[in-house]
């Protein structure tokens, strides 16, 4: 008895120094990855994300063999019981080969995000209408932080079916298209001059051979829609510069004496009405006399 509680004790300190060692191990080679492929990504910043999942990768293999491996040298009695569990649990493998596909899917489909890079860590997509900050991407999801600070948590394996815009990728500059419209008695050519001014001499302007200028876009009913065309050096400055361009064109219109036309509506009263208002009033003026 005493010999059987002595081998049991010994196992399990066999089991918990090797989970030990395990996890020192995974940490060693994950600060050493993060050591050097820091380097890498400062010359090669495109590839932060290719370096951060194979190293997500490495850790998790290096965490599972080794956890299996001490499990295994530990009690060695588990390796058949694993593998009689395997033959005799026929549904039971299948069940969990179901519920590992898309697990193993995900990581997959991470695998392939991170070596083709249709979006990278720090890229601004849309996705689903919502415009959005890649964040983080682990082994099976990725995360995005939304422009009101919320986060949406994305299996990896729904990008391969879901089209994401990305306002990064190859070029992150945007076109800022900004619409006014102009009252018919207003001077046009003056309008144009002044919104191509104020959007020369914002900040986030992206200098542009033929930008900014303003194009003639309709004559709708209550006045002329025009639309002035600028450019901004990525997604988050295009959505403040436009706002603020916004500000100051409605600031000169007004102290330059451009009308901003609004719905006007003017009442028609029916005859009937007329007449009666007609002898109220007439009522009224022979009361005060």
């Amino acid at each position: 008895m005493f010999e059987i509680i002595q081998e049991n004790l010994q196992s399990l300190i066999i089991f918990i120094l090797g989970i030990i060692i395990t996890f020192i191990i995974a940490r060693i080679v994950h600060n050493f990855l993060t050591k050097h492929t820091h380097k890498k990504i400062l010359e090669e910043p495109k590839l932060k994300t290719t370096y951060l999942f194979i190293g997500r990768v490495v850790v998790a293999a290096i965490t599972l063999l080794g956890v299996a491996s001490t499990t295994f040298t530990a009690f060695p009695g588990t390796r058949g019981l694993v593998s009689s569990l395997f033959v005799a649990a026929g549904f039971a493998s299948i069940v969990i080969g179901l519920a590992a596909q898309s697990t193993l899917s995900n990581i997959i489909s991470g695998a392939l995000i991170a070596t083709t890079q249709p979006f990278r860590i720090g890229d601004t997509v849309m996705f689903r209408n919502e415009l959005c900050s890649v964040e983080d991407m682990k082994l099976t999801y990725t995360t995005l932080r939304i422009w009101d600070n919320r986060r949406l948590m994305i299996p990896n394996s729904l990008f391969q079916n879901e089209v994401v815009v990305n306002y990064t990728a190859i070029d992150p500059a945007k076109l800022v298209p900004i619409t006014v419209q102009i009252s018919y008695e207003s001077d046009l050519e003056k309008a144009s001059l002044i919104m191509i001014d104020i959007a020369k001499k914002h900040p986030y302007f992206l200098p542009t051979k033929d930008l900014p200028r303003v194009h003639l876009m309709e004559f709708a009913a209550s006045g002329i829609n025009m639309r002035l065309l600028t450019k901004a050096k990525n997604q988050d400055r295009a959505f403040e510069m436009s706002k603020e361009i916004l500000r100051q064109i409605k600031k000169e219109f007004d102290a330059n004496s451009i009308e901003i036309p609004y719905p006007r509506m003017q009442l028609v009263p029916d005859k009937k009405l007329v007449e009666q208002i007609q002898r109220i009033a007439d009522i009224s003026r022979s009361n005060s006399r």
